[in-house]
């Protein structure tokens, strides 16, 4: 394994050769965490009840109930967001507590290395993560999102919303090729808007939405999204569970 050097839309990155992993930036705003320490083996608190200097809250709907947890003995530090199979409508999310900090006018990037450790079972499960607007049930009824996804056909999905309309939601796929089929494996999803026209999604390394595909129009404070890892469903016994092992933001100012 070696750590290289590659410019962003003028930024410098360091990466891992291997996994394609951005361990390092030039960039001058910097979130970065690995799930380890304290302020996580004392509980993600609850939504709308922050702890201070603790960046996340759990959102928590379902009697049985879901949960958003730190996984044991996990190298390196890992949180998953997990379902029950009670039959009803349940969410386990992890999100900044409707912090909104991350400006996508500004050229910048997020990471997670992260796995889909139980596909969604049934239809209407949804597992998703990536950047989004202020809580809502269910990952794409936010009011404005970048997010990868899957569904229960189990391929991974691209999908961003601005505010104004849905750009493009499809199977990705490197470019010209096949749906990338979902597996329990950590994998690395990169998203990066140097541009508001091309909104580019990574998956291990490889561009996986065509050039120009997704395009982003908000500006101002609806430009201004925070980090989301969510597994949903609105009714029935379905299960999922998403893993992350890791998340990084990169971002101009």
């Amino acid at each position: 394994m070696v750590t290289r050097a590659a410019w962003r839309s003028y930024v410098q990155y360091e990466y891992e050769d291997l996994t394609q992993e951005t361990v390092a930036s030039g960039a001058p705003f910097q979130f970065g965490d690995d799930f380890i320490g304290a302020g996580h083996t004392a509980g993600v608190p609850a939504a709308g009840s922050p702890a201070a200097g603790y960046a996340w809250v759990k959102k928590i709907v379902g009697a049985a109930p879901p949960t958003v947890a730190l996984v044991a003995n996990a190298g390196g530090g890992q949180i998953a967001s997990t379902l029950a199979a009670t039959s009803e409508a349940e969410e386990a999310s992890l999100y900044f507590n409707d912090s909104l900090v991350v400006d996508t006018t500004k050229v910048g990037q997020a990471e997670w290395r992260a796995a889909l450790s139980v596909a969604p079972s049934a239809s209407g499960v949804q597992a998703a993560l990536g950047l989004g607007s202020a809580w809502v049930g269910g990952p794409t009824n936010l009011a404005r999102y970048m997010l990868f996804g899957w569904t229960a056909n189990g391929n991974l999905l691209v999908q961003a919303k601005d505010g104004v309309a849905t750009t493009y939601s499809a199977a990705a796929a490197p470019i010209g090729g096949s749906a990338i089929a979902s597996d329990t494996n950590m994998h690395v999803f990169r998203i990066e808007w140097s541009s508001p026209s091309d909104i580019a999604f990574y998956y291990d390394g490889a561009r996986v939405n065509p050039v120009g595909s997704i395009v982003w129009a908000a500006t101002g404070a609806n430009a201004i999204l925070q980090p989301w890892s969510t597994v949903y469903k609105p009714s029935g016994t379905g299960l999922a569970t998403l893993t992350v092992d890791k998340i990084d933001i990169f971002n101009g100012r």
